[in-house]
Parts: C-alpha cells; sequence; structure tokens
C-alpha cells in the first residue's frame, strides 16, 4: 500500500515568519491579517503539493517549558510578541478548526516537542513531512521523515531528506543533538563551547560518534579543544537537555482522513467574508476535490 502524506506544521515559528516576511495587512476595519492570510496560503499550497491525508499544526504554549526553568537565557533573545500578530494566532487556530485540520497545544511544552510525539505517534504507512524553520527538528529525520524549510517567505520549501542530510553533514539525525549541543543553536540563545563552532563539532561527532565518546576520548584532541570541553562539560550536558525533543508527550490526537465535503461550509466561507480573504474564498468555492484532499480547478 502506497504511503499516506501526514503534514505536520510548526505554527508558531511558521506565523512568525509570515508575519515578518509578508505585508502588514488589515481589513477595512483595521484588523491585523497580512500573517493569518500569508500561514493560509501556505496550508492550501502544501494541500495542493502533497496531497495529504491531513495536515496537523502544532503550537507553543504561552507557559513556559522545564526548557526555561534549566536555563534562564533560554529564547531570552527573542522580543515579546508584536501587538499586531497576536489576534492573528486566534485567527489561525479558528480557520484551522473550520477547515477540519489538526491543532495542537499543551501547558509546559513546546509545538517542536508536539511535532515530535505526532511522529512517533503516527503508524508506519504514514509519509510524514515537518514544515518548520528551526533546524533542531532535523533530529526526527527518518526513511518516513522528511522536512520542509521555509524561505523567501512562507510558501517556498526547500525539501530536506535523510538521504539530502546525511550526504550534506556525513552524520546521522541522532548525532545533531550532539553537534548543536557543541556549537550551540544561536536560535534558541544556546551557547555553546567557546572556540568549537558547527564545523569543527560535526568533525568530533564523526570521529568519536557521540557525546560519550569524544569524553572518552579527551586526551586524543588538541589541547585548546581537549580545555574547552572540559571546562563546558556541564554546559554541553545541558544544552543535550535543552535540544532533544520529548516524542512521547500524551497527545490528544484521532489522524483522520481530510475530506472538503465534511467541512461546514456554511460557517467557513462567512469567516473568510469577514476577514476579507476574498480571493481564498473564491479559490475554494470553486474547486473539486480529489482523492479527498486535493483542490483542483
Amino acid at each position: 500500500m502506497e504511503d499516506k502524506n501526514l503534514v505536520v506544521i510548526d505554527g508558531s515559528s511558521l506565523i512568525y515568519r509570515a508575519f515578518y516576511a509578508l505585508p502588514h495587512l488589515t481589513t477595512s476595519s483595521g484588523l491585523p491579517t497580512g500573517a493569518a492570510l500569508g500561514f493560509l496560503n501556505m496550508v492550501l499550497k502544501l494541500l495542493d503539493d502533497y496531497h495529504p491525508f491531513n495536515i496537523i499544526v502544532a503550537f507553543d504554549h504561552p507557559q513556559k517549558t522545564f526548557r526555561h526553568q534549566l536555563q534562564e537565557s533560554y529564547k531570552a533573545q527573542r522580543k515579546p510578541m508584536p501587538d499586531e500578530l497576536k489576534p492573528q494566532i486566534e485567527i489561525v487556530k479558528e480557520l484551522l478548526k473550520l477547515m477540519n485540520f489538526g491543532v495542537l497545544e499543551m501547558p509546559g511544552w513546546e509545538g517542536d516537542d508536539l511535532m515530535g510525539s505526532v511522529k512517533e505517534r503516527a503508524s508506519s504507512d504514514f509519509q510524514i513531512f515537518l514544515v518548520t524553520s528551526d533546524l533542531d527538528m532535523l533530529q526526527l529525520l527518518d526513511e518516513k521523515t522528511l522536512l520542509l524549510q521555509p524561505y523567501r517567505g512562507v510558501t517556498n520549501l526547500k525539501k530536506i531528506s535523510l538521504k539530502e542530510f546525511q550526504k550534506e553533514w556525513g552524520i546521522s539525525p541522532k548525532q545533531w543533538v550532539d553537534v548543536l549541543s557543541l556549537s550551540g543553536d544561536p536560535s534558541d540563545n544556546i551557547s555553546g563551547v567557546p572556540g568549537i563552532g558547527e564545523k569543527t563539532a560535526v568533525k568530533l561527532v564523526k570521529q568519536f560518534g557521540n557525546w560519550e565518546g569524544i569524553l572518552e576520548n579527551l586526551s586524543l584532541l588538541p589541547p585548546k579543544i581537549r580545555e574547552a570541553i572540559e571546562n563546558n562539560r556541564d554546559k554541553v550536558e545541558e544544552n543535550r537537555e535543552l535540544i532533544t525533543l520529548e516524542k512521547n508527550l500524551p497527545i490528544d490526537l484521532e489522524i483522520k482522513a481530510w475530506r472538503w465535503e465534511e467541512i461546514d461550509k456554511s460557517k467557513l466561507f462567512p469567516k473568510l467574508e469577514a476577514l476579507e480573504f476574498r480571493k481564498v474564498k473564491e479559490r475554494l468555492s470553486k474547486s473539486r476535490v480529489i482523492n479527498h484532499s486535493l483542490f483542483s480547478q
């Protein structure tokens, strides 16, 4: 049986990206909608391009996570959410639910952990596409899991497969955690070992297999690198906890086939009209369904 495509989106990351990458549109009443429209257009393009069995979108919860407790500086460099973005997150969640897509959010956990848990829960007959700009998600790649990384806005996506990852880095996705733990992850304000950048971290992980292997062979390292690692051992251990994604959260999720005919258009279309997303409404109104998932003009 052919694998079914399951698209899992990093909702918080992608709506932020849409907010900063796209024009700041508003309705005639002044409601900000640019990021929401960009996000919705990305979802529709994913439908067209990947014919998914369903789409699941995971959001960060406002409550702090164990990572913030472990390290106060975790994501501390990020600016407060812009006032114009706050209502758009709720708009996106409402539209996703009206379109019968899965929406996940859990207190104390990030969307990345929810995505990892969806991947773990999904049956083996799914081909999973993780849509995110966070490259720590590369640790989840395998033969059945690919990453779609946005570039130039939110609708242009670069596909990264396990084969492509291994060709570029020469390591396994599981080893990626140790690379980031050594070199740091600026996107989450995680500092690495001073003097060890990404290339050196990859070289060390290739040579010794993992963090434990590096520790067991410190005597083989150049003096400066050995000293840096010895002085920052606790930092690397902490980084590994921060970067490793949870994959066994008790998510409430039933993955059902998405069908256009099951959507309540009497609720969806008025909402699109109220948001002045008239082109989206027109597109959906004229579409026909193929195999339950793809819009065809």
